[in-house]
């Protein structure tokens, strides 16, 4: 229900009152000097709200909540890499090499694939 502004005539007080706009147009008293019936007064409103997924406001609240997150997020991960200490050590099923290229060998030789052990290989030679 919507809030309805009316100010006496008798004692010019202004007050407000919540009525259902079906209702608005009946007279109102005073509830200082209970003269009326009250004139109504014309509001400026209560400010303007857009809501729903489909405005700016809302769009720009959410890109900034995510860069927040994908910020907190990316200084986690980082943190991870560095306590990880994981590193790819030159093996085949398990059996360590010196390199990756004596790698690519023992692959070729129990007859695997060699393609992404030759790509460590061209790596580790820069």
């Amino acid at each position: 229900m919507p809030n309805y502004e009316y100010q006496c005539e008798g004692c010019d007080h202004s007050f407000e009152r919540m009525l259902r706009i079906a209702n608005y147009r009946d007279p109102q008293e005073c509830p200082e000097c209970g003269h009326g019936p009250a004139k109504k007064v014309i509001s400026g409103g209560s400010g303007f709200i857009l809501r729903g997924d489909g405005w700016a406001g809302k769009n720009n609240r959410v890109k900034g909540q995510m860069r927040r997150k994908n910020q907190r997020l990316k200084g986690r991960e980082d943190q991870w890499k560095k306590d990880a200490g994981v590193t790819l050590a030159p093996n085949v099923g398990g059996e360590r090499t010196e390199s990756w290229s004596d790698a690519s060998k023992l692959a070729a030789s129990q007859g695997k694939d060699t393609s992404g052990y030759n790509k460590l290989a061209r790596k580790e030679k820069k």
